[in-house]
């Protein structure tokens, strides 16, 4: 209970007295039998008394709180005030600065201290060793205490966690294993080395004198702890794979494969694409003791559905490959068009494959083209499409267009007016640049404004190739700028994935073995 006293001094401190609210704050920075020990209160009655005498509040500070409590409260500009006429402000400016890796200053202040701690020559220049038995001395006198130097470390750490001053929070953290106290660093600290490993990745920076048995203990407690970024970087370096720049040796001291998958798997369920990729080249490697291409594949269809480009590239490859009918060629396709569009180029070059060549320059064709459009925008617009998806004639006369299109491209129908069967076999041509979309959008739209029977508005085949051919021997031109003349053979073999990926399979094996995709980038 407490006393009347106590009562009275804190009537006076709430109406404005200054030295209640001097004798009030450090009451209860340091507690009594009366009144509980309460930091915060205690520093709100102080710094009322800030204006009045600031020497003394520093003093307060310095003497009733411990280093911890000093570095969290943000109090140590009080500190460096206190330092001035304090000793044992002193000494723990002094212990701080050693922490923050700031040796010359610190030394500056034990020099200017009473308490002997150590010979005066390894105070002047401060080593390794000296700093450590500075700060064994510290904790031999209570000025520091070694279960605060962690917290301590953590947060001088934390504030210097910057893109061009990481090297600072690495040198601070550093100083935990070359000091000789009996630290066992907590969770704060670990999720500290585990942000500046993340830190390190993104901004290539190396991990200076950061033991690997401090990051592998530290990503391991975060990742138990539910951290995915921690989950990520210690799944990666268990299976062997760098994490950018950092070999996976200097973060781990050894592969865990199994360990690596549980940990990968965590990643991948909670929305991380790279994870499913990491695990698809995990599984789909015959070597290693985690082997499984069923696993594979379906870690591969997970990566393709979250967006990944890389991961719909190789899922769009694979499906190809095996195809052997238009239905999965077109998605195959499909998989392929959407790596494409995020900009990967593995995946324009084999979509390019899959268009014939056409002659011709296109400023000649465009303006053939709107002359054609005046006498009939639909045969215009089948001349646009031949040019732009590499159709032959007869199948840029003959086709359906109502039917054929899809978002990424075209897919032919089997064309009854050719004889030779393996030619009238249907096949799925991409969409492989801006143009070829538009066209597909202006295609679009002028069937889609038509009936259902638009076909009638154009007359058969036959009246389609007569019109053509008389509108180019009026403009005096040659058909051949608008179709596709490839072979049979050529137009045979992107019909088929087998025979296609044998054609490509020199550009198959470079989207497959490039694994640019698997290092670190700005998705974590």
């Amino acid at each position: 209970m407490m006393r009347r006293e106590d009562l009275r001094l804190r009537q006076l401190a709430k109406a404005g007295d200054i030295e209640a609210c001097l004798k009030l704050g450090e009451i209860y920075l340091r507690g009594s039998a009366a009144i509980a020990k309460n930091i915060h209160i205690g520093i709100y009655y102080l710094r009322l008394a800030i204006p009045k005498d600031h020497g003394r509040i520093a003093s307060c500070f310095a003497k009733n709180l411990s280093l911890r409590e000093i570095v969290d409260e943000d109090l140590i500009i009080f500190l460096k005030r206190a330092a001035e006429v304090d000793e044992i402000a002193k000494l723990k400016l002094s212990a701080w600065h050693f922490l923050r890796c700031e040796p010359d200053i610190g030394a500056y202040w034990l020099r200017r201290c009473n308490v002997k701690l150590i010979e005066q020559s390894e105070i002047n220049i401060p080593q390794e060793l000296s700093i450590g038995r500075i700060l064994d001395s510290l904790q031999a006198i209570q000025v520091l205490d070694p279960g605060d130097v962690s917290c301590i470390v953590a947060s001088e750490a934390r504030s210097e966690l910057d893109e061009n001053r990481l090297d600072v929070s690495i040198k601070i953290i550093s100083t935990l294993s070359k000091v000789r106290l009996s630290v066992s660093p907590d969770l704060a600290l670990h999720q500290l080395i585990c942000d500046i490993v993340a830190y390190a990745e993104k901004y290539k920076h190396d991990l200076g004198s950061l033991p690997t048995s401090l990051i592998e203990q530290s990503l391991e407690r975060c990742s138990a702890n539910g951290d995915l970024n921690a989950c990520h970087l210690l799944g990666r370096s268990l299976a062997g794979y760098p994490c950018g720049h950092l070999p996976a040796n200097r973060l781990v001291r050894s592969q865990n494969l199994r360990k690596s998958v549980a940990l990968l798997l965590r990643c991948g369920d909670a929305g991380m694409p790279i994870a499913w990729l990491h695990l698809f080249r995990i599984c789909s490697d015959y070597r290693s003791s985690v082997a499984n291409p069923t696993m594979a594949r379906f870690c591969l269809e997970k990566a393709a559905k979250q967006g990944s480009a890389e991961a719909e590239r190789c899922l769009g490859i694979i499906i190809l490959r095996e195809s052997f009918d238009v239905g999965t060629m077109a998605n195959g396709m499909k998989l392929l068009h959407s790596s494409a569009g995020k900009g990967d180029s593995f995946a324009k070059a084999l979509l390019s494959s899959f268009v014939l060549p056409v002659i011709g320059q296109e400023e000649e064709a465009q303006a053939v083209i709107l002359e054609i459009q005046r006498v009939s925008p639909v045969l215009a617009m089948r001349l646009r499409l031949a040019r732009a998806f590499g159709l032959t004639k007869l199948e840029a006369l003959s086709m359906n267009i109502a039917v054929i299109i899809r978002p990424w491209g075209l897919v032919l129908e089997r064309n009854i007016l050719i004889a030779k069967r393996k030619l009238s076999e249907p096949r799925a041509i991409p969409a492989i640049n801006s143009y070829a979309m538009s066209c597909l959008d202006m295609a679009s739209n002028l069937y889609l404004s038509k009936s259902q029977d638009s076909s009638i508005y154009e007359g058969s085949f036959r009246a389609r190739s007569l019109q053509l051919r008389r509108l180019l021997q009026k403009i005096q031109v040659q058909e051949k700028i608008f179709f596709s003349t490839a072979s049979s053979q050529e137009r045979d073999a992107i019909r088929v994935g087998s025979k296609w990926a044998k054609m490509q399979k020199d550009t198959l094996n470079a989207a497959f073995l490039d694994q640019s995709f698997f290092e670190a980038n700005n998705c974590n």
